[in-house]
């Protein structure tokens, strides 16, 4: 294994040790009128052995065997795949192995769906962490992210050589949305008695008028108004009503019932029922928004941090972090993050897309290297001459 040179990373923050794995297609040949049956196994190649550091300003990394950096912005490289080809992940895997651990015995069927899940999901939280600390936000993009990784479906993950199963986050504010309460209390009924509105002191406005129409149409879903009958809103806009929660809970439902119903309820795949109000994201909405984003993120980079131990190094006299797999380390890197100092950003040269570090005051950089720039620019360039050329 190599050894960090003494004066390499003074601020490391923690280690992570694995081995590269070699990847293969199995192909099954069913019928000779069917389409074969492909599926792909891999193994682990100890001999083959490599060692990853995180340090601030430097994200985390490969290290060569004489000490230094062999490949830097592993994290970068990770969330880039789901934009690029299959080949691109075997040469991931072949650089810095699998996600998890996987047997150096033989080979091991894998879920390729499942794994590109599990990187959408880092990739969805870095680009959430990012836009939230944006000096100019989009709160669209914002909010597209948010809703991604709040309501992404369950799954799982499993080799033959994890202790566990992996198991995805799973946010608990979606259980709220199973069986919410559509029973008014004593109180809210006498108030819908008395007057045709409900008085909400909620966490995003201090007052604020609800009818009590509109409320039974929504919760019965007899309303004629787009997206009104929507199930989901149905659940959030009984929540709203009527369970408090905790703080973050009840932030969430908030923001999710304010921005429903002031600018437009969104189906599954996140269009609207009909045209959003934009208006209707006043600054108090968007100050929901970002907290509620910062709970996402939070809840997502806890949830993958279970195979992380403290350990004391009794060679250096000093602590440290037991690792277990890629994907701990991979999150280890964005607990570590400082999004008001560095934020991730894609490269936007379209034949590259990897993302990389930038300082979060750099609003103009726009490409992770200098050969990225220059290539764009000389497509320019080209596309210009063929223009004239074709005048």
């Amino acid at each position: 294994m190599p050894e960090l040179k003494n004066n390499f990373f003074e601020g490391i923050l923690f280690r992570y040790e694995s081995c590269s794995c070699d990847c293969v297609e199995d192909v099954q040949h069913v019928s000779k009128n069917e389409e074969p049956l492909r599926s792909y196994k891999l193994q682990a190649i100890p001999s083959e052995d490599k060692l990853f550091a995180y340090a601030a300003q430097q994200g985390l990394v490969r290290i060569a065997k004489n000490g230094t950096i062999e490949e830097s912005n592993i994290l970068g490289r990770l969330i880039s795949l789901p934009d690029k080809p299959f080949k691109e992940l075997v040469s991931f895997m072949a650089d810095n192995g699998f996600l998890f651990p996987i047997s150096a015995n033989n080979y091991e069927s894998f879920d390729a769906g499942a794994l590109y899940h599990i990187i959408r999901r880092i990739k969805n939280t870095v680009e959430l962490m990012t836009a939230v600390n944006e000096i100019k936000k989009d709160y669209d993009q914002i909010f597209r992210l948010l809703m991604s990784l709040l309501f992404a479906p369950d799954f799982i993950l499993r080799t033959d050589s994890m202790s566990e199963e992996y198991h995805c986050c799973h946010h608990p504010y979606v259980d709220l949305l199973e069986n919410p309460n559509i029973e008014l209390s004593d109180e809210r009924k006498q108030e819908a008695f008395d007057k045709d509105c409900f008085t909400m002191q909620d966490t995003v406005y201090t007052n604020y008028q609800f009818s009590t129409s509109e409320y039974n149409d929504i919760v019965s879903r007899y309303s004629t108004t787009p997206g009104y009958t929507d199930s989901r809103f149905k659940s959030i806009t009984a929540l709203y009503m009527n369970h408090a929660g905790n703080h973050s809970n009840r932030r969430i439902t908030d923001f999710l019932f304010h921005y429903l119903h002031e600018v437009g309820v969104v189906k599954d795949d996140l269009s609207f029922y009909s045209k959003p109000d934009y208006n209707g994201l006043t600054p108090e909405l968007k100050q929901a928004m970002l907290d509620v984003s910062k709970i996402i993120i939070g809840e997502e980079i806890n949830a993958n941090l279970a195979g992380i131990h403290p350990v004391y190094d009794i060679d250096k006299m000093s602590p440290s972090w037991k690792v277990d797999s890629l994907l701990c380390a991979a999150y280890f890197s964005i607990f570590y993050l400082n999004p008001e100092l560095e934020l991730y950003r894609p490269c936007q040269n379209p034949r590259c897309g990897k993302y990389f570090l930038v300082k979060a005051t750099s609003t103009r950089v726009r490409y992770c290297s200098t050969a990225c720039c220059n290539r764009v620019t000389q497509d320019r360039y080209r596309k210009k001459k063929r223009e004239m050329e074709g005048k």
